[in-house]
């Protein structure tokens, strides 16, 4: 069986790491292999990243797949995801790193990785271009929606539900049964105990919300400023 093709979208720090995942990973439920072939950003480098070449979307062959690096706010992601359907791009089958343990009646969409270390159980769904970062765990019968990040070390409890364009800091966590609205962020080291809003930033522990995100794409810089960065994404 011939590698899928795959060029990442970004060429950050995330995106370098996920080169490096996806150079043992295996595709979810099929275990077919990967050839990372390139980088993608807005403008083409003279210089190679990694050994591979960064490219715009102009210079990949229409068959090439795409995966999604970009490890910051899930709206960044998801214009960039955008942008790459609309031109009627492909993307990759869900990748599982070697080192990730994905458990039984677990579906997972297109386009989303997940890290070294992680560990999905079991009858949980996860959405497409999702990032799962390294050492998150995330438990039975829960709910991750398309376009969601979890930094380094996040823990979803059991029947959790997280929504569409969710995002993550660094070791924060959600509890049993809590359902994080769509856009929201919760702030490095948080522990949900309660549901969140949609559309919130929610920082401390027990995680409060502290501020409503209006409008998501013109509040992205506040945000990036009121969250630790992990050094991952």
């Amino acid at each position: 069986m011939s590698p899928i093709r795959v060029a990442i979208l970004g060429a950050g720090g995330f995106a370098r790491e996920v080169l490096w995942a996806l150079r043992d990973a295996r595709a979810h439920e099929t275990n077919e292999r990967f050839e990372p072939v390139a980088f993608v950003e807005l403008h083409r480098r003279s210089e190679p990243l990694k050994g591979l070449p960064v490219l715009t979307l102009d210079d990949l062959p229409p068959d090439t797949y795409l995966i999604c690096g970009i490890g910051g706010m899930p709206e960044i992601k998801e214009r960039a995801i955008r942008t790459a359907l609309e031109r009627n791009f492909r993307f990759a089958p869900p990748a599982i790193a070697a080192g990730a343990r994905v458990g039984p009646d677990v579906t997972i969409g297109n386009g989303t990785i997940v890290c070294a270390g992680s560990i999905v159980t079991v009858d949980i769904h996860i959405g497409s271009h999702v990032a799962i970062n390294l050492d998150c765990t995330v438990g039975h019968d829960a709910r991750i929606g398309d376009y969601s990040t979890l930094s380094p070390g996040v823990h979803v409890s059991g029947r959790a539900t997280l929504g569409r364009a969710t995002y993550f800091g660094t070791n924060s966590c959600v509890l049993e049964g809590i359902t994080i609205g769509d856009h929201s962020v919760l702030g490095a080291g948080a522990v949900a105990t309660r549901d969140i809003p949609s559309f919130s930033l929610a920082v401390g522990v027990p995680a409060v919300v502290k501020k409503s995100r209006n409008d998501p794409l013109l509040d992205m810089k506040s945000i990036a400023h009121s969250i630790p960065t992990p050094t991952s994404a």
